[in-house]
């Protein structure tokens, strides 16, 4: 028990990361441009249309850089498909020191076309109102439901952290559909028993700019409202209001700046492109009243290291004065001493939402009647960017303080969205690879080293590592769950005698969920040299079995060569269902590819076959109603890519010889995967029970290569 909690904290300490605010960098580090070490420094850009398309196949003769407003020839160009395949090696060749030869543009394959999406959803909960969260969680749930594409990674986080450890990236919609449940608006308005309204924006333009219309108004509603006949009791009872509100969004504005750029950092290691949505009501930023811009310059910095955009979405109700709440107010003021305060009230909090948008190379979709045609749009225009390569000229821009401006030749109804710092795309931190032989000496112990593996935000890639899980029931034990593990075995450090070789990978996993209910597993894999070589199977599988109540679980794997040192680990989620006791079920799909030369099944733990290969499903039905002993269920398949389906099988039923078990039947069937184009698929499985009427299904996505 002890070993599973140190592995608790371990997690905890992991997921957290999310949460911590970070002191903002020194002046001297947050330079208007991001420093670039290599000599070769990368612009990213979207170019759009007059309606926000991108605008996809020009050519780096149409392009215009100017540096300093010196023209700057291009010394890289390439049009990039945000997640591909392809992505993470085109940023590779940009990253050369070498000049290297402006790319040519070539028509994409299939394959490279299937974008995978890294989404980030920022809710900023402490500056939502009631009403703009559940618009908030609305614009979620239809984005999971109708616009998350099959290998999309999303995240849902938000300032307060209260939705806990789900706020990591996930392809399963049922963790986000949890996440989104959990959110719960966080705004702390001031509580003082008053009907005289003092809004954040009221605050600020009586302290910081000085507003004597406003702050004599606000004096004399109060002294109606307790019926004072000398000014100096109300004078007091405002300033205090206002210095109090003062101080309450200077700390709401610095947890959610800190939180945003803790977020943006953690994802460095991960490769490509990663695009952010910010969700808020706005805030207001004041240089007289908090060091908030200094901390969206140094935010900004880190967007552009990271490779991170921002588009933000403001939630309020779309009107004027939203922040003011006229129902609370009962001593309005129709003179002209407050006659500013409306349009402050709508433009202030936004300020920091434009910018925001504007530094990093995103937009800011400001009415709320439109944020789900905001999303829309700008998932379609970020789907694609260019990047641009140049090498620095002077001692200055080196440094990293030059302006850039970029535009498209004789072509005045293109925008170039681009962000106003250099883009520095940095290796993944995570993929290094390690040579045994010159590596130093780890002062850490590969106890240590697993449990770190074991407890990262983000999956390590040193030794690939992938798992797939599933859960079945069991006739005396209840749900259980079937974790299938695989590593690849060009990358293990084989050791001992000729002839009998062999590598040795400690492996270490854990499935919990937020109750603290968990079950964890410790595993010694033994790879013989020669048998890997002998069966030409590159990759070794190897699986788990976990008793396990309903819930939703996390799964996660981490795996360390005893030899190399190197260590990797997976991250997968699984619902396992409440079902009633002798309900008519199913369990999850099981994947296996039969490959075209006569070999085993081999089970297809990263859900990536090729197209040459025959897809193996397999499942089990529970508790199917029978006549004369022999149940009748019909099982029925078919293949989607998004929402249009590609293959349909024909209805099967069970045949009665495999029926031996009363209580469980067993079911597998085939697809030919030559008759699919590369990319990504959604295979669907339906059992029907004709006896009592019932059904069950299950969905599982997969790739073709």
């Amino acid at each position: 028990m002890a070993y599973g909690i140190l592995l608790l904290i371990v997690l905890s300490s992991a997921f957290s990361s999310y949460g911590q605010s970070q002191n903002p960098q020194s002046k001297q580090q947050a330079d208007d441009v991001v420093r670039v070490k290599t000599e070769l420094v990368q612009t990213d850009l979207t170019v759009v249309d007059k309606r926000g398309r991108f605008v996809d196949g020009l050519k780096p003769e149409q392009f215009e850089l100017r540096v300093d407003n010196k023209l700057q020839p291009l010394a890289f160009f390439e049009q990039l498909a945000a997640g591909s395949a392809a992505e993470e090696k085109q940023l590779a060749a940009a990253r050369k020191a070498d000049t290297a030869p402006i790319a040519k543009q070539e028509d994409k394959s299939a394959a490279e076309s299937e974008r995978g999406r890294t989404i980030f959803f920022f809710v900023d909960d402490v500056h939502l109102a009631g009403d703009s969260m559940t618009r908030a969680r609305s614009l979620l749930t239809h984005f999971v439901d109708d616009k998350m594409m099959a290998n999309d990674r999303v995240a849902i986080v938000s300032t307060s952290g209260q939705i806990g450890f789900l706020q990591q990236l996930t392809d399963n919609k049922a963790v986000l559909r949890e996440a989104i449940d959990r959110l719960n608006y966080k705004f702390n308005p001031e509580t003082i028993a008053s009907q005289v309204s003092i809004s954040e924006v009221d605050a600020n333009l009586v302290a910081n700019r000085g507003d004597r219309g406003l702050f004599a108004y606000l004096v004399e509603a109060t002294m109606k409202e307790f019926q004072m006949q000398s000014p100096i009791n109300a004078v007091n009872i405002v300033k205090n209001r206002v210095r109090q509100i003062n101080a309450q969004s200077r700390l709401a504005e610095n947890e959610t700046l800190s939180r945003l750029q803790s977020l943006i950092r953690s994802t460095g290691p991960l490769a490509g492109r990663k695009l952010f949505f910010f969700i808020s009501d706005g805030f207001v930023m004041d240089i007289k009243r908090s060091s908030g811009r200094d901390v969206m310059q140094s935010l900004s910095n880190e967007a552009a290291r990271a490779g991170a955009v921002v588009y933000t979405l403001d939630t309020r109700a779309n009107f004027l004065g939203a922040g003011v709440d006229v129902s609370k107010n009962d001593y309005p003021d129709f003179g002209s001493r407050t006659a500013g305060r409306t349009l402050a009230e709508s433009k202030m909090p936004q300020e920091p939402l434009e910018t925001l948008a504007d530094e990093t190379g995103g937009r800011a979709y400001l009415n709320s009647n439109t944020l789900d045609e905001g999303l829309s749009q700008a998932l379609q225009e970020s789907s694609a960017y260019y990047l641009l390569a140049w090498r620095p000229d002077t001692e200055s821009q080196k440094a990293g303080k030059s302006r850039i401006d970029v535009v498209i030749k004789d072509r005045p109804d293109l925008r170039v969205r681009m962000r106003r710092h250099f883009f520095d795309f940095k290796p993944n931190q995570t993929a290094k690879t390690v040579n045994p032989e010159v590596a130093a000496p780890s002062s850490r112990s590969p106890e240590n080293e697993l449990r770190a593996a074991l407890g990262s935000l983000y999956p390590r890639r040193e030794l690939p590592t992938s798992l797939s899980a599933g859960y079945v029931q069991t006739e005396d034990k209840g749900t259980a769950l079937d974790v299938s593990m695989q590593i690849d075995s060009e990358v293990l450090g084989f050791d001992g005698p000729e002839g009998g070789q062999e590598a040795i990978v400690d492996v270490l996993g854990i499935a919990l969920d937020d109750r603290g209910l968990f079950s964890t597993f410790k595993q010694k894999v033994r790879v013989p040299r020669e048998a890997v070589q002998s069966k030409d199977q590159r990759f070794v599988t190897w699986s788990q079995s976990l008793p396990l109540p309903p819930g939703l679980y996390q799964v996660r794997v981490a795996t360390r060569d005893s030899k190399s040192g190197r260590t990797g680990s997976a991250i997968g989620w699984i619902e396992i269902p409440q079902l009633a006791p002798a309900t008519f079920s199913m369990s999850s799909l099981f994947l296996g590819e039969r490959p075209a030369a006569p070999q085993p099944i081999r089970v297809g733990v990263n859900h990536r076959f090729a197209r040459t290969s025959v897809l193996r499903f397999q499942t089990y039905v529970y508790n199917a109603a029978r006549i004369a002993g022999a149940p009748d269920v019909s099982i029925t398949a078919a293949v989607f890519r998004g929402s249009q389906q590609v293959i349909s099988i024909a209805p099967s039923s069970i045949p009665p010889d495999v029926a031996k078990n009363p209580w469980r039947l067993p079911y597998w069937s085939e697809i030919g995967l030559n008759q699919l184009l590369p990319g990504s698929y959604t295979l669907q499985v339906s059992a029907t029970d004709r006896i009592s009427g019932t059904s069950s299904s299950q969905r599982i996505n997969f790739s073709v290569e």
